[in-house]
């Protein structure tokens, strides 16, 4: 599979176990309300925002354009670095999670940093497009 398709590809199943994540919030008492579970305080999704700007990246990162392909991969990538780390800031990964929750929060951040290797090779087939 293209590179560019598994990107685009990946970002649809994170938007898809985004919201799987914020259901689950939502049943499994972490949140209050669906907001809550796709806001800032979310524990097993992304944040509303954050998933927005991965839809417009990977829109920018699969164009053939490179001006906005380069930057939109490499913020692609950051995002993925992101998510994981943002776990160790506010509290993610210290909440007090069941067994179930844990593992599903476990493959989501898995799921990013793959969303953000994925992004690294396609900004790397792009740079040596540019070198050759």
């Amino acid at each position: 599979m293209p590179i560019r398709a598994a990107l685009f590809a990946g970002v649809g199943l994170l938007l898809v176990m985004d919201l799987v994540g914020a259901f689950l919030s939502l049943y499994g008492g972490l949140n209050a309300t669906l907001l809550d579970a796709l806001g800032s305080q979310a524990r097993l999704s992304a944040p509303i925002p954050m998933m927005i700007a991965q839809i417009v990246l990977v829109i920018c990162a699969t164009r053939r354009h490179r001006g906005l392909a380069i930057p939109a991969s490499a913020l692609l990538v950051v995002a993925g670095a992101l998510a994981f780390l943002s776990g160790f800031y506010d509290g993610g990964y210290a909440a007090d999670l069941t067994a179930g929750q844990r593992i599903y929060q476990i493959a989501l951040v898995s799921a990013h940093l793959g969303v953000g290797l994925l992004a690294l090779l396609r900004l790397t087939q792009l740079l040596r497009r540019s070198v050759s």
